[in-house]
């Protein structure tokens, strides 16, 4: 009767061990599993965000394509060149003798046209209209006045499209305006040209009226006072 109980107790502890075994090599093959899947999952994650990452690049592929199409639409309609409208600059100064004599005074000068310093711009547009220019030929004088300055001309859009296209088109009309000052003579090394997209608006409202605001080049003197 003792050797059956051992016998059958012996038996008892090789089936227990063997069922852990069973259970430890199924839990194994559970981690493997999941670990496996996670695997999968990552690189399906991966996989997804580089075809999304592809989609936004060819969207302002298209973007700017339709721009420019319909930018050379516009310009054959007006029988035009996309350059902006620009007359030689007078030989008049600025202000009275002070403010001549001191180039921040004729910068901040009231009524001149100095004192204005951004130039907007129509919906989706970065050609310079006509009422702006003669904001551009003052800065330009200015800057021929007085070669040690240098300008920044920051380029801004409203709200409306992507991160990507709003900078792209910001960056178009700030080269828009360096371009214009070019050809009266300033430097190019002199004028900086950057977007800064929808990230600087001066209007926060969801409509025209704030949204024109924001259609804009800012030109900027760093070294100002």
């Amino acid at each position: 009767m003792k050797k059956v109980f051992i016998t059958f107790s012996v038996a008892f502890l090789i089936a227990g061990c063997a069922g852990q075994g069973q259970q430890t090599a199924e839990i194994e093959q559970r981690e493997i599993f999941e670990e496996s899947q996670s695997q999968v999952d990552l690189e399906r994650a991966e996989a997804e965000k580089q075809v999304q990452i592809a989609r936004e690049q060819e969207e302002l592929r298209r973007q700017l394509e339709e721009q420019e199409r319909r930018q050379e639409l516009a310009e054959q309609e007006a029988g035009g060149l996309d350059e902006p409208v620009i007359r030689p600059l007078s030989d008049e100064g600025f202000g009275d003798t002070q403010t001549q004599d001191d180039p921040w005074l004729q910068l901040n000068e009231p009524g001149s046209a100095l004192a204005d310093r951004s130039i907007y711009y129509d919906f989706d547009r970065y050609d310079i209209k006509e009422e702006y220019v003669p904001i551009i030929e003052a800065h330009a004088n200015f800057l021929l006045a007085n070669p040690e300055l240098s300008i920044k001309v920051e380029g801004n859009c409203d709200d409306r499209g992507s991160r990507e296209y709003n900078l792209a088109l910001g960056q178009r009309r700030a080269e828009s305006v360096k371009r214009a000052m070019t050809l009266l003579g300033v430097e190019e090394y002199r004028i900086e040209a950057v977007s800064f997209g929808a990230e600087r608006p001066k209007a926060f409202g969801q409509d025209e009226a704030s949204w024109s605001q924001n259609r804009r080049s800012d030109i900027v003197y760093p070294d100002q006072p």
